[in-house]
């Protein structure tokens, strides 16, 4: 059974006369995403590669070969080591300029929303009823 995103709540428009109102779903889905989004840009934002060992336990790479294996401290400090770590910079900064504007993309919408007075909507209206209008 499909999970509804809003919930009746008895309200007055503004000529007075009494019609359910329910929450705008558009609302709560862009609010959902939001949040997620939210969480992707913090987990981001925290991320360390891992170390080559935790707990003991060798960290393999492609089909299992340890990736230590034949790597000496001279690779870490090599140009090619330079520019792989300059390509995975700039990478992370990319990824975290998309998810901040999808952040603020959503932000705005969710304004837009509230802004409108669209935070609450008919019960019977083509807005209450999306996405499956």
């Amino acid at each position: 059974m499909p999970t509804t995103y809003y919930y009746e709540d008895d309200s007055t428009d503004n000529d007075g006369d009494s019609t359910l109102m329910v929450n705008n779903p558009k609302l709560e889905a862009i609010q959902d995403v939001k949040e997620q989004a939210t969480r992707s840009q913090s987990g981001l934002a925290e991320w360390t590669p891992p170390p080559t060992t935790q707990g003991g336990v060798q960290i393999t790479g492609y089909l299992g070969i340890p990736q230590s294996l034949g790597l000496s401290d001279d690779v870490w400090t090599s140009p090619l080591a330079d520019d792989y770590r300059t390509a995975i910079d700039s990478a992370q900064t990319g990824a975290e300029e998309a998810i901040s504007q999808i952040v603020t993309d959503l932000t705005d919408a969710e304004n837009a929303i509230y802004n409108t007075g669209q935070d609450q909507v008919p019960a019977d209206s083509e807005q209450a009823r999306w996405p499956n209008i």
